[in-house]
């Protein structure tokens, strides 16, 4: 499995006993723990042969050493590391195990109770693991052992941290989703449209490929068969992919690539896709700048779609594995990646996951300490942009396990990640859990999802149209999305802390200008809003949704130049357009009052624009009061939508 592998924390899995055992050959010159003269050939016997790196001939002789005393302490010590050599770890803990019961304080045995230390973590067995570490450590071992003194240390420790955390455990109730998701031996790292309606995940497929795999929320709520994306595999390995919230831009992992059309500058690569139609685009590598000759994976994109963030093992980074970042520069092109050195340790970072907030990231580490092996961690972006220290998100979320590839749904909701299932230490399968999300992880910035199909308000026709959103402070572009080309449906995300303005613009069209003013947002919430796009064509009328005013004044708030310029914008577009700026108010105050008032605001527009460089003979103002209300001026909300600017094509 190219996308998914990864070293654990614990190094048992896929230690090299070689070196352990090239340290030991010699090392032994202490008195043995059998008196019989036998057994002793039998074991010199297979110290030899385990020079020559023939370890069945070696684990031959010291199970015949081990018939003839099986107390023989230090035979099964050396029969658990030649066993963990070849990777037969069920064999290799038997005889750790063994070594230890027939000599427990035995100094030549350290390594056996390290080893036995090490199984008992993984499993979660933190006492004895701790335990037998700290025997180890008492035992004072030769200096050459440093590695396994260090080890030592690292379980106690993580057991430390483990039993404290346990004490404390967050509320955490997994459900395995249903089997028409969990149709294969094993899937991985999943991730959902910010609507929840679609859910693309890797799985391995009989030819021990990876794929990827997408799913539908069918009516009655349930997920449909996944359905293999022909358009984004091949018959190498791809997956471990970021979808945009939009579900129209896919981020995702190709390896081993041999088609021309899928070249790869690494063993794995990262790859875009956009989705038209229905249908997705031909792949294409993000190229050098992020690109290498090694390996890049497990992409996370943010919501805006400006910045991405992979695991890669390409130099210059603190550990094995570690977590970049990149972003896009001004003409859409990708910079080169910076290494998050905040959260990165000299261990290995994994599975990188932004949510759509923008303000917390999530991973898979071990080398932050935890509960044994990968851990899952947290941290937030503060106001000044900088990102916190990591916090592990605690048990039983993590567990003496692996815990890659978390999810987190736009409303802070749920969670997704997928679990291995473990038999004789090796894992026989991988499924697809989902969870409510405790009161520990709650996500700060709630996100509302806001989609509908774009519409030209006259023939009824589904439109491609350009959609913005804007900050109103800062009168930045937060993200850009284009409703589809085939199906005229957007969708777009708003995180509560600010006030935003909608732009939804094509050409040919007068612009639709919507408002949100998330400042207090605490509940998140799905918005259903089709937008209908009237021709630019004599009579019509658009509402200016962010222009505003101070309550009975008609100096501009400094927010309302987002507004301002885009209509500045659009007429520079359309220079043959002529408009009339209209104020309307609501029924508060004499007519007197109100149509001056109106007057005065329209006025002032107007003198923006022609400041602005706008000819004065393609504007006009009027103030129209309180003569034309389009709601009730009986309560706030109507009486609000009553005080109102639009602007009129002449």
């Amino acid at each position: 499995m190219q996308l998914f592998k990864f070293r654990t924390s614990i190094k048992w899995i896929g230690l090299s006993f070689l070196l352990l055992l090239c340290a030991t050959i010699t090392s032994q010159a202490q008195s043995l723990s059998t008196a019989n003269k036998r057994a002793i050939k039998l074991y010199e016997d297979a110290k030899k042969s385990e020079v020559d790196r023939d370890f069945d001939k070696a684990i031959s002789l010291l199970e015949k050493s081990i018939d003839i005393d099986p107390k023989f302490a230090e035979a099964h010590q050396r029969l658990g590391m030649y066993y963990g050599t070849l990777r037969e770890l069920k064999k290799s803990r038997e005889h750790f195990e063994k070594a230890y019961e027939a000599n427990p304080n035995s100094p030549s045995l350290h390594i056996a109770i390290i080893e036995i230390a090490t199984f008992e973590l993984t499993e979660g067995n933190y006492e004895r693991a701790q335990k037998m570490a700290s025997k180890y450590l008492t035992m004072k071992p030769p200096a050459r052992y440093v590695r396994y003194t260090q080890r030592a240390k690292g379980i106690v420790s993580t057991c430390e941290f483990a039993i404290k955390g346990m004490k404390n455990p967050v509320d955490f109730n997994p459900i395995t989703l249903n089997d028409s998701v969990n149709a294969f031996k094993h899937q991985f790292f999943p991730v959902l449209t910010a609507d929840q309606q679609t859910l693309i995940f890797t799985a391995l497929n009989e030819q021990k490929n990876e794929d990827i795999y997408e799913c539908v929320r069918l009516e009655n709520g349930e997920w449909s068969s996944p359905r293999y994306i022909t358009e984004l595999n091949t018959p190498y390995n791809e997956g471990t992919c970021s979808i945009s919230a939009d579900g129209k831009t896919i981020i995702f992992t190709s390896c081993e690539g041999g088609e021309k059309k899928r070249q790869n500058y690494g063993s794995c690569d990262l790859f875009i896709s956009k989705k038209k139609g229905g249908v997705w685009s031909p792949p294409r590598n993000l190229g050098a700048a992020v690109n290498t000759k090694y390996w890049e994976s497990q992409p996370a994109l943010s919501a805006d779609g400006s910045q991405l963030f992979f695991a890669s093992n390409r130099p210059g980074g603190k550990g094995s594995r570690d977590i970049w970042m990149t972003q896009l520069d001004g003409q859409g092109k990708w910079k080169r990646p910076i290494n998050m050195a905040q959260i990165n340790t000299r261990g290995n970072e994994f599975s990188p996951f932004i949510h759509v907030n923008g303000q917390a990231l999530f991973f898979s580490s071990d080398g932050h300490g935890g509960y044994g092996r990968l851990d899952l961690f947290q941290c937030r972006k503060d106001e000044l942009g900088y990102w916190g220290k990591p916090e592990n998100l605690g048990y039983p979320i993590n567990t003496s396990g692996d815990q890659v590839a978390l999810y987190i749904t736009a409303d802070g909701a749920k969670g997704y990640y997928s679990d291995g299932i473990m038999e004789n230490n090796t894992r026989v399968k991988d499924v697809i859990k989902e969870f409510e999300i405790p009161i520990e992880l709650k996500i700060e910035k709630v996100v509302d999802v806001v989609k509908g199909v774009v519409y030209d308000a006259k023939t009824k026709q589904k439109l491609e149209a350009k959609i913005d959103l804007i900050d109103l402070k800062s009168d930045k572009a937060i993200s850009s999305v284009t409703s589809d080309i085939k199906n005229g449906d957007y969708l777009i995300t708003l995180a509560s802390g600010a006030e935003y303005a909608l732009y939804v613009n094509k050409e040919g069209y007068l612009f639709k200008s919507l408002s949100f003013n998330y400042k207090e947002k605490t509940e998140a919430q799905a918005i259903e809003l089709d937008i209908y796009l009237d021709p630019i064509e004599k009579g019509k009328t658009v509402t200016l949704n962010n222009i505003f005013f101070d309550f009975g004044s008609f100096d501009l708030e400094e927010k309302s130049k987002t507004e301002l310029n885009k209509l500045i914008t659009f007429m520079k577009e359309n220079p043959n357009t002529k408009i009339e700026i209209g104020a309307h108010t609501d029924n508060v105050g004499s007519v007197e009052a109100n149509n001056s008032l109106s007057l005065k605001r329209a006025q002032s527009v107007v003198a923006f624009l022609k400041s602005k460089g706008l000819a004065e003979a393609r504007v006009i103002s009027f103030g129209y009061g309180e003569s034309q209300p389009v709601s009730s001026n009986d309560n706030d909300e109507g009486r609000a939508k009553n005080r109102r600017i639009e602007f009129k094509v002449l």
